[in-house]
């Protein structure tokens, strides 16, 4: 099994690009719009916002749902036009078209028991995903004059699912939890099916495709990042990248599918070649006290969330090619 080299690559310092105040209470969830323009946010203080973030003077653009809606997990869908939010308590994920200057509620999706922690789009803007408390992954189609329930349930995982991602030809997802394991899912509107089980020596943190769709990135509490081929009957992580020392959050592989993005606590950004496991480059980002991260999909720019409100956007990466 090839290790991560952790020789160290050179450091860079990021860049402040937007602070937003409004929240009174912890930002827990964060989420770009394809093009990096957009930001929504979720905290413990009952609102939800959508910023603006790449006009000349940066703001709250609009607020979402009613004061009180406690959303855990947003995700954009990949034509920028709907936002996914994930509620705490209310067992359901809340679809809004974002693409006007004033959000519409679209409809509420209906069917899990608890909290929904992780929330995707298909690549076609068609599906949402959505898992959580209840152990178990829903699959609702998406967009105006749908039933809102679920078209696909799947069980399996023994604990929380806390990050789930679509394969980039939107018919798998990945889902990390728990209880140790990453699983893979097919996805079928006949019948979908789990399609293997990746062991973890500890909870999942996070879990990435790379848009080639030959790798899955997963993060362990272990500090460790695994990389799996998905298309093997039995798979065994092929290399192992260890730098971390604190719990990862998030992962993303750049759209060339030739850079891994980690996010850990800290909160550190870690550039790595996802081919041969060198550490290219550390961006060091301020500390504080963070409850949410995001990264733009092309990984040049990072949300933080901290515990007491305040949302900023940091650059951590030069422009990539």
């Amino acid at each position: 099994m090839q290790v991560g080299n952790p020789a160290t690559g050179p450091a860079g310092q990021s860049k402040l690009v937007v602070s937003l105040k409004g929240h009174t209470d912890a930002v827990i969830a964060l989420a770009f719009t394809p093009d990096r323009c957009l930001l929504a946010s979720g905290s413990r203080d009952g609102r939800a916002r959508l910023w603006n973030v790449a006009s000349a003077t940066p703001g709250e653009r609009a607020m979402l749902g009613t004061h009180g809606d406690q959303f855990v997990s947003v995700a954009f869908a990949p034509n920028g036009r709907m936002l996914a939010a994930g509620t705490a308590s209310a067992g359901g994920v809340r679809v809004f078209d974002v693409s006007e200057k004033s959000p519409q509620e679209i409809s509420p999706l209906r069917g899990a028991r608890g909290s929904i922690d992780a929330v995707a789009f298909s690549p076609d803007n068609k599906l949402v995903a959505g898992a959580g408390e209840d152990r178990t992954l829903r699959v609702w189609e998406a967009g105006p004059g749908v039933k809102g329930e679920p078209r696909t349930q799947l069980i399996g995982h023994g604990g929380p699912i806390r990050a789930l991602a679509f394969a980039p030809d939107g018919q798998g997802i990945a889902t990390a939890a728990q209880d140790s394991t990453v699983r893979l899912w097919a996805l079928s509107r006949i019948r979908s099916w789990e399609r293997a089980v990746l062991p973890h020596p500890g909870e999942v943190t996070a879990v990435a495709y790379s848009p080639d769709g030959k790798t899955v990135a997963t993060a362990c509490l272990d500090g460790a990042i695994r990389l799996w081929d998905p298309t093997a009957i039995k798979p065994t992580p092929r290399a192992e990248f260890r730098e971390h020392q604190n719990g990862l959050r998030l992962l993303l592989v750049s759209p060339d599918s030739r850079t891994l993005i980690s996010v850990s606590d800290g909160p550190r950004a870690v550039n790595w070649d996802l081919h041969t496991g060198q550490l290219l480059r550390e961006w060091q980002v301020p500390a504080g006290r963070v409850a949410g991260v995001a990264l733009t999909p092309d990984g040049r720019y990072l949300a933080t969330g901290a515990v007491d409100g305040a949302v900023a956007v940091h650059r951590i990466a030069d422009k990539r090619s």
